[in-house]
């Protein structure tokens, strides 16, 4: 199996490559593609795979420019972060959609409808339906939060950054104060509108609008630095360096 893998973030394609190995498929890697311009390129220079790895977030746009101007021939199995693409990537020769981090039983599933056609768009469509991956989101307004024994509304916005200190979990507002939160980080992350909010680290779920300077740090990380200050560094890892900044430029 003749294989192209457009994916603009090297950790992410070379993480991809050893899951597909673990599969112990009989299959060759014919590219790495990084960009809309070398994705039109090579696939005007080159014979069609037999499919597609698509990331669809890509430096200089997004993929489905790419496909948009050649006559596309293999079948794609999009792997994103984000799920707002679901339907346009579905009315392409699409097998399968999978969200970063890619699950090793999802991409096998995925790799075995590509073999067997186990299942029809019309399927895949109902399945993703259920999955209420196109469905409208609604997200978290407010808070309750206790303070000495009573419960405070505080509108979501007011939060600069939740975080973990000492086992606890805590939400900094922008005027100074901060207040124990009875949720775990990972269900905050959750419910807040991810086009305001991103989760930064395991420590850290940032508000964009607390972002006051981005600075280069060691090993190809950045350093953050937010308003109100926070109590330790806040460290964007080598992975998700790409995506931060683009979701803090606002960029598809």
């Amino acid at each position: 199996m003749k294989i192209v893998i457009i994916e603009d973030e090297p950790a992410a394609a070379n993480q991809l490559k050893f899951m597909l190995n673990q599969l112990n498929i009989n299959h060759e890697i014919l590219a790495t593609i990084e960009s809309v311009e070398e994705g039109i390129e090579w696939f005007k220079q080159n014979e069609s795979p037999e499919l597609i790895f698509s990331d669809i977030q890509l430096a200089d746009g997004i993929s489905f420019e790419i496909y948009e101007q050649i006559q596309l021939k293999a079948p794609i199995i999009f792997t994103t972060a984000f799920d707002e693409y679901a339907i346009r990537a579905f009315k392409l020769n699409s097998v399968d959609y999978l969200l970063k981090p890619i699950d090793a039983d999802a991409l096998q599933f995925a790799i075995e409808k590509y073999h067997g056609q186990q299942l029809f768009k019309e399927e895949l469509l109902n399945e993703l339906i259920q999955q209420q991956a196109f469905l409208q989101k609604t997200y978290r307004k407010s808070f309750l939060v206790r303070f000495r024994g009573k419960l405070l509304p505080i509108k979501s916005e007011d939060f600069a950054y939740f975080f973990i200190e000492n086992g606890l979990v805590y939400g900094q507002l922008f005027d100074g104060r901060k207040f124990v939160m009875d949720f775990k980080l990972d269900d905050i992350e959750t419910q807040l509108n991810p086009e305001d909010f991103i989760r930064a680290n395991r420590q850290y779920i940032l508000s964009r609008e607390s972002i006051t300077e981005i600075q280069s740090y060691i090993n190809s990380r950045v350093k953050v630095k937010t308003q109100p200050i926070a109590s330790t560094d806040v460290i964007i890892s080598k992975e998700k360096v790409t995506p931060f900044k683009k979701w803090f430029q606002n960029l598809p």
